[in-house]
């Protein structure tokens, strides 16, 4: 699943909103996932932040409003890394918080080689309160 903050309304706090949308997706999502006990479901949780390219893509039969761009790539890779329950954050997401940043349990985390991405990024995981 793919959720924009920021687009199509720009919000200068975004980051903020992210890390606790995030939160809120996590605490939902294991309290769902507990329940089903029978089957397995991993929850892992990507956000990162830069700049997309938004609109309206398809065909007339089939339009989809997506974002396409190197922060969305960042984002569903660092989900893919994520464990089951665990939230990771890029870098610029953490910058971006600024004096934000206080309020949330942050880890830096290992630079991980990710697909896509020449260079090694920075992880973050941001800890349950």
């Amino acid at each position: 699943m793919l959720i924009l903050v920021g687009a199509p309304i720009q919000y200068p706090d975004h980051a903020q909103r992210a890390l606790l949308l995030a939160q809120r997706i996590r605490e939902k999502g294991m309290e769902i996932t507990a329940s089903w006990s029978d089957r397995e479901l991993d929850l892992g949780v990507g956000v990162a932040s830069g700049f997309v390219t938004v609109g309206v893509i398809g065909a007339a039969s089939r339009l989809e409003y997506t974002a396409v761009g190197p922060a969305v790539n960042l984002a569903s890779r660092l989900c893919s890394e994520a464990a089951h329950g665990e939230i990771l954050v890029d870098a610029r997401s953490i910058e971006l918080l600024g004096e934000g940043s206080k309020g949330h349990r942050l880890m830096a985390g290992e630079a991980l080689q990710l697909k896509g991405f020449q260079h090694p990024v920075q992880s973050y995981t941001l800890s349950a309160a």
